[in-house]
């Protein structure tokens, strides 16, 4: 079966799928890649690249006869786009968040049971060849039972003025704690403090499990990272490596090598254009729901303490 695909969004990330799907093209049988984008100039630059383009996404499954459609959009319009192509009758992975409200995501969840359609989000994490080999060693028991994990991501890029950092990064954060804590929901929200730009989240797990994110823009340096501390080690993970990690064990550092040839986007990707839920690694739709009902109770508590300490989670 050949698959005709598009993404739209063809910003930074968007940008990202369309060559990676291009890398995949023979590997996933993949006969037609469309590039979807109204601003003018970046449309401009993907006809230069060689991509087939179109401007309007509403016309954009009719027109190509597609399978499947990427959205890479900034966040307040993955509700719109992801019911419009799901009632289309194409496959959607949409970035995340799937939606910035929890009863608009299960909205988007009951069409795709409906008409009978995958949908799945950008938690690409979990596709990290260090964090698939972490999960398989904590079901062994190597590092003993989890009591803390703290996730940091840090980025000196301007990021989205319309979304808040809680929906944009932290929302990884919670995804990666919730598949190593074996799929475990929070059960409360210890703190939240900072602003849009610049957060802090303390939340409890079951057995007394503590997960602390902090996550931020514009900050002073690019940091992406997390650590889990079991009764038996500490494993600590640099997101942007991909072929290695370290557990610290009777305080010596062993370092994990692992098979990192295939990016995390890649692995997403094949997972979703394969349509084979029974082998996949994509987070679930109740996970999914869980984490987003998680970071909007998170976020709307921000914002009703009006709280405005981003300075001083700075390191």
């Amino acid at each position: 079966m050949s698959l005709r695909v598009a993404v739209v969004g063809c910003g930074r990330w968007g940008s990202r799928h369309l060559t990676a799907l291009r890398r995949l093209r023979k590997q996933l049988s993949i006969e037609h890649i469309v590039a979807c984008d109204n601003d003018e100039m970046i449309a401009r630059s993907l006809r230069e690249a060689g991509y087939t383009v179109h401007q309007d996404a509403a016309s954009l499954v009719d027109e190509h006869q597609l399978d499947a459609v990427i959205v890479a959009t900034p966040n307040n319009t993955h509700y719109s786009l992801g019911k419009m192509f799901l009632e289309q009758e194409v496959h959607a992975l949409v970035e995340k968040p799937l939606s910035v409200q929890h009863d608009s995501a299960s909205s988007l969840v009951s069409i795709s049971v409906e008409r009978g359609k995958v949908l799945k989000t950008g938690f690409l994490l979990r596709f990290h060849p260090c964090v698939q080999d972490l999960h398989s060693r904590l079901r062994s028991g190597e590092l003993g039972a989890i009591e803390r994990i703290e996730y940091k991501r840090l980025s000196t890029r301007e990021g989205d003025p319309n979304s808040n950092s809680l929906d944009s990064l932290a929302i990884h954060g919670l995804d990666i704690a919730t598949l190593l804590l074996s799929e475990q929901s929070a059960m409360a929200i210890s703190s939240v403090v900072g602003d849009e730009r610049h957060s802090k989240l303390c939340l409890e797990f079951p057995y007394q499990v503590e997960v602390e994110i902090e996550v931020g823009w514009e900050c002073n340096e690019n940091v992406a990272e997390f650590r889990l501390y079991g009764s038996n080690g500490v494993a600590i993970v640099r997101l942007n490596q991909h072929d290695s990690y370290s557990i610290i064990q009777d305080e010596n550092e062993q370092y994990i090598f692992v098979d990192g040839a295939q990016p995390p986007l890649d692995g997403q990707l094949i997972d979703f254009l394969t349509f084979d839920s029974k082998t996949s690694s994509a987070a679930s739709t109740g996970s999914i729901l869980r984490t987003i009902d998680c970071i909007e109770q998170a976020r709307l508590k921000l914002s009703s303490r009006g709280v405005k300490a981003a300075r001083e989670l700075k390191r």
